[in-house]
């Protein structure tokens, strides 16, 4: 087969070219440090840096997810402790006007307060956070309590993926907490009926009223002891997410990055190569002149 100028040309230029996309590759390996950055490069590095795209992902939902809960269960917290000190002055106050050396008008007095404390409590129960009312259940648009400590949310309790597929319970049931549903008592009701006692002077009923306070502080403190888990459930899942996050992506980074020795090695390689491609190839093209000379 007779080999024309236009084959040699055609071969060379192809050379030229292999030798050009290989120099131009080692390049942007030394210069980002990373082995990986197409597909063909390493197609089983190449998937397992998407599944740990994916991974790093989901972890991020984790953590900003966990981030907010526990946001709300500190709100929670927080209100739930001002709510134990409501019933610890109520307490005070029964224990003080239930000693019958306290006139009608001492009692009146305390009564009132007594009602301070009932609307200072609906507005702890009334606690919201970036809008979400958090005693509310899934009725969380709207205020669980109106002005009297009636309930209006429902009875569920939101969750939170707190690792990949186990979830953790992110908000507490005010019915059960505050309402006594399921054989406690009704926190509010006992604040009403002690201040009904003060009110209309009654030793007894005053007295009485030091029961159910204390089972009422008792919800609430169980409560308490529930929801300090919980936050101590989503400061682990955060720190669980981030570390997991960082050893992913280091993982993956180490498959994926070069070796900057091997790296300067193979582009001084394809330099010389190139360079040895285009001096073969200008040689080709003098030489196939000559004869036409």
């Amino acid at each position: 087969m007779r080999v024309t100028d236009r084959m040699i040309f055609d071969a060379a230029t192809l050379n030229a070219t292999k030798s050009r996309d290989r120099a131009q590759a080692a390049m942007e390996e030394v210069s980002t440090g990373m082995r990986v950055q197409h597909p063909g490069d390493d197609p089983a590095v190449a998937a397992a840096m998407v599944r740990g795209r994916q991974v790093v992902d989901r972890l991020d939902a984790i953590n900003q997810n966990a981030g907010r809960a526990g946001d709300e269960v500190n709100a929670a917290d927080d209100a739930l402790q001002s709510l134990a000190t409501v019933l610890a002055r109520a307490r005070e106050l029964a224990v003080q006007m239930g000693n019958d050396t306290y006139s009608a008008t001492d009692r009146a007095g305390a009564a009132t307060e007594v009602d301070a404390l009932i609307r200072q409590a609906v507005t702890l129960m009334n606690r919201d956070v970036n809008g979400r009312y958090i005693f509310g259940g899934d009725q969380d648009r709207t205020p669980p309590f109106d002005v009297a400590g009636n309930y209006t949310g429902d009875t569920s309790v939101r969750q939170v993926e707190v690792a990949p597929g186990v979830l953790e319970d992110a908000s507490v049931r005010a019915d059960i907490a505050v309402k006594g549903v399921g054989g406690g008592v009704d926190l509010f009701a006992t604040l009403q009926g002690l201040s009904t006692a003060l009110t209309s002077n009654n030793g007894n009923g005053i007295r009485g009223a030091l029961t159910d306070i204390d089972s009422a502080t008792t919800q609430v403190t169980n409560t308490l002891a529930k929801v300090g888990s919980m936050g101590d459930a989503f400061a682990t899942a955060q720190t669980l997410a981030t570390d997991t996050r960082d050893a992913t992506i280091k993982t993956v980074s180490t498959q994926a990055e070069a070796d900057i020795f091997a790296a300067s090695s193979k582009l001084a390689l394809a330099n010389h190569a190139l360079d040895a491609t285009l001096t073969a190839a200008a040689q080709s093209f003098r030489l196939s002149l000559m004869d036409k000379l």
